[in-house]
């Protein structure tokens, strides 16, 4: 039996609400949407972590950033490792290893160039030093536009990268937005998708399947896109976010360090002129994912490929009361992802799976599908094979994300979701709890009202024996604050 070809497709900060799939939303995504349509879409599918480096380690490493040690952006102070570490257990080696041919495209983010350091020197920790074929982007990457394959492919279509000022709107929210003045096909998603494609035909000719890692810049911030992609947008009504009114200047919390500095000087307006470019962002990605369906299609590889499809975390822009970025709170706004998984044949035809799934599932689940035994180490995601073959699974009863810092400054909170509780532990700050059966956009928190201490106990039971599970070295310190807590009865 014919192994299938097995393409990821990571956007990077993508909010739930700029996908139609997941529901009622201005942003257009039909291509997206139609991967939805013909497989299984995972309603509640959770980060393992709302920062861009610390995640994409997940996906290769199938463990949390406290067990991979990437614990934050690379290079910065707070994160345990400064580039991912080459292991036999990595995904790219596991796949290769069974004779599957690797690419990797667009931002990587988990390693840069070799370098002197206090220590002696740092190794490369590239795509390419992982036996993977494609981009070899060191860092963050720019959003694309100062790397030097996208430079060269610029100039040999005749264009110059040219950004137009946010015309519409001052830049009170950040420097960021702006208008690509180029054609649509001289886009960074469009260079990415034309450097996929060109990738898969290298790849078509060879009798082993392969395995391709697709990475979008975007829509993370800067915010630009063409006025094609704008058009549809400029007139479109925005209402608030339902906590947009939330007080966050007067909530305590670890919030505080995402609150947008000028918020008192923002309004809704300002707000939804940032969504415009956003969902516009999106727009320009769907399309590209759109031409990237097609040519599967017409190459006669799509009834043998598998396509996954999700993000690293999510975006808040404007969200709880001003919040910006991501990071330093417990909500869904940037602890949610997409995930929907296409299978080849789409055999499963718009699915909707509404247990907890991770993205350190996203590791396991590849392997399955390549038909590769997962290896004999620790792994803490699991496969959603059997949901993909429209069998039942048990259903996970809790799912967590940590974030461990961000910035160069380094904490420890870990948000675990229940069926109808999120419990928030923060090393710094209060604990927080939410009813998201009665408080679904999380703006009253419950852990200090002596009515909801029984489920406050037993949130935190929970987080102890998931810490005790995936062997997180914070286990100690936690317990040693439930201790302090002269509350606390278990």
């Amino acid at each position: 039996m014919t192994r299938a070809n097995l393409i990821l497709v990571l956007t990077d900060q993508h909010r739930l609400s700029a996908i139609g799939a997941y529901g009622d939303t201005p942003c257009r995504t039909p291509h997206i949407d139609r991967l939805a349509a013909e497989g299984v879409l995972f309603e509640r599918a959770y980060t393992t972590c709302p920062v861009c480096s610390p995640a994409r380690a997940s996906i290769l490493t199938g463990l949390y950033p406290h067990a991979h040690g990437v614990t934050t952006n690379i290079r910065q102070i707070s994160c345990a490792v400064h580039a991912l570490e080459d292991r036999p257990t990595l995904l790219p080696r596991r796949l290769q290893a069974h004779g599957y041919q690797t690419g990797y495209l667009g931002k990587w983010h988990l390693g840069t160039e070799s370098r002197a350091t206090f220590a002696g020197r740092s190794p490369s920790s590239l795509p390419r030093d992982f036996g993977f074929v494609g981009h070899n982007v060191p860092g963050h990457g720019g959003a694309g536009y100062r790397t030097d394959a996208y430079i060269d492919w610029l100039r040999s279509k005749g264009q110059t990268l040219h950004i137009r000022d946010w015309a519409e709107h001052t830049r009170r929210i950040r420097p960021a937005f702006g208008i690509l003045d180029m054609p649509d096909d001289c886009t960074v998603p469009a260079f990415l998708v034309d450097s996929a494609i060109q990738l898969i035909d290298d790849f078509k000719p060879n009798s082993e399947p392969f395995y391709l890692a697709l990475n979008f810049w975007g829509p993370h911030a800067p915010y630009h896109a063409t006025e094609r992609h704008l058009a549809p947008y400029r007139e479109i009504d925005i209402p608030p976010w339902p906590n947009f009114d939330w007080d966050s200047r007067g909530t305590p919390g670890p919030h505080h360090y995402k609150i947008h500095w000028d918020k008192e000087a923002l309004t809704w307006d300002d707000w939804a002129m940032a969504l415009r470019y956003y969902y516009a962002r999106v727009s320009m990605i769907d399309e590209q994912i759109g031409r990237l369906y097609g040519h599967l299609q017409a190459s006669g590889l799509l009834e043998n490929t598998a396509i996954l499809f999700a993000a690293d975390h999510g975006e808040t822009l404007g969200s709880h009361g001003g919040l910006l970025d991501k990071g330093w709170h417990h909500f869904e706004e940037t602890h949610r992802i997409p995930l929907i998984i296409r299978m080849p044949g789409a055999t499963s035809g718009g699915v909707r799976i509404p247990d907890f799934a991770s993205l350190a599932d996203i590791y396991p689940t590849l392997l399955d599908l390549a038909r590769i035994d997962p290896p004999g180490t620790m792994l803490h995601g699991r496969s959603l094979m059997p949901y993909l073959q429209g069998q039942a699974d048990e259903p996970r009863s809790r799912i967590v994300t940590e974030f461990l810092g961000h910035g160069s400054i380094a904490t420890c909170m870990k948000s675990l979701r229940l069926e109808r509780w999120k419990y928030g532990y923060n090393l710094t700050f209060d604990d927080e709890l939410y009813d998201l059966e009665n408080d679904p956009h999380e703006t009253v928190n419950l852990a200090s009202d002596p009515g909801y201490r029984d489920a406050l106990e037993d949130a935190r039971g929970h987080l102890e024996d998931w810490m005790v599970e995936t062997r997180d070295p914070a286990l100690r310190m936690f317990r040693w604050q439930q201790r302090k807590d002269p509350t606390v009865t278990r």
